[in-house]
């Protein structure tokens, strides 16, 4: 376990509506989990989640390392279906 990972923190939700908490214990249950096992899993998942901004940005970061335009993969994949079609002609 790294030391980032060894570090925890205690979190206090507040005004939590009732039918939420609801919600979330029954499927913690579902799971045969704790609801504070479901909640870490439920979190741990959103923290390790891309954004779409954090894609769209990875995806920028790659076109500028590779130097293609989108109009470079529209042709690519235009090329590749024209050959597949081409196929069954």
């Amino acid at each position: 376990m790294s030391e980032a990972e060894a570090i925890t923190t205690n979190l206090t939700i507040r005004a939590l509506p009732a039918h939420v908490r609801v919600t979330l214990t029954a499927r913690a249950k579902a799971r045969r989990q704790s609801l504070n096992a479901y909640l870490l899993d439920v979190l741990s998942r959103e923290a390790t989640t891309p954004t779409m901004d954090e894609v769209l940005a990875d995806i920028d970061s790659a076109r500028v390392t590779t130097g293609l335009t989108t109009d470079d993969a529209v042709a690519a994949v235009r090329t590749v279906r024209d050959t597949e079609e081409a196929r069954w002609d």
